[in-house]
């Protein structure tokens, strides 16, 4: 995918401006991530990022709780609004860590723990008098298990099982769903160096995946 023309960015500049929170894990937190990109590219836009390096939909990672963004979702809210205000845009793309193999046998709660967020989202926003539209990005494809290794073996079986519940899960709480792993799995192999974690290219493709559903 390309880089915004002069005429793009044009455009950006005369759209209205937005306060968006995203919540993301490693790929959202690194300094060339999805979330940096996506701020490249939306220069009138507020982004709160709430991206954590092990971050979770659901599971103590490491046996870490601040890795638990389901557990942690009030206080990660409060900051936001202490932030921004009002929250026009929540973007959420969680589920990589979910998929390590550690958490093998729990993937069936892996749904069932975004809609609760995603509903503990809503009636955090309602005290707030606020609606912002949500997001619900996918995990990126993994590559094959001789790249990603043990700790992340029998992940992209896993990833693609979970997307189909998070479209599921997306439309029967409003929110939008973007499927950046089935775009991105073609070239997949291309944009990474452990088959996980994505290159500047990659993340530049997400957050211009992303850009194409905010724009309307």
């Amino acid at each position: 995918m390309s880089i915004p023309s002069g005429k793009e960015k044009v455009k950006q500049s005369k759209e209205k401006s937005l306060n968006i929170l995203t919540f993301g894990d490693s790929n959202g937190a690194l300094p060339f991530g999805w979330v940096y990109q996506l701020k490249q590219i939306r220069t009138n836009d507020t982004i709160f990022n709430i991206s954590i390096s092990g971050n979770t939909i659901g599971f103590n990672n490491n046996g870490r709780s601040s890795l638990n963004t389901l557990s942690n979702i009030r206080s990660h809210m409060d900051q936001a609004y202490e932030r921004l205000g009002k929250i026009d845009r929540i973007i959420i793309m969680l589920g990589t860590n979910d998929c390590k193999a550690v958490f093998r046998d729990s993937l069936s709660v892996v749904p069932g723990n975004m809609r609760r967020m995603i509903i503990e989202i809503k009636k955090i926003t309602k005290l707030h008098k606020n609606k912002p539209v949500i997001y619900i990005v996918s995990p990126p494809p993994f590559g094959p298990d001789d790249v990603v290794g043990e700790k992340y073996a029998g992940g992209m079986d896993r990833v693609s099982l979970l997307n189909e519940q998070l479209k599921i899960i997306a439309k029967e709480e409003s929110a939008i769903f973007i499927n950046t792993c089935q775009i991105l799995a073609p070239v997949s192999q291309q944009l990474t160096p452990d088959g996980v974690h994505l290159n500047a290219d990659g993340q530049r493709m997400i957050a211009l995946i992303i850009q194409e559903n905010l724009k309307y």
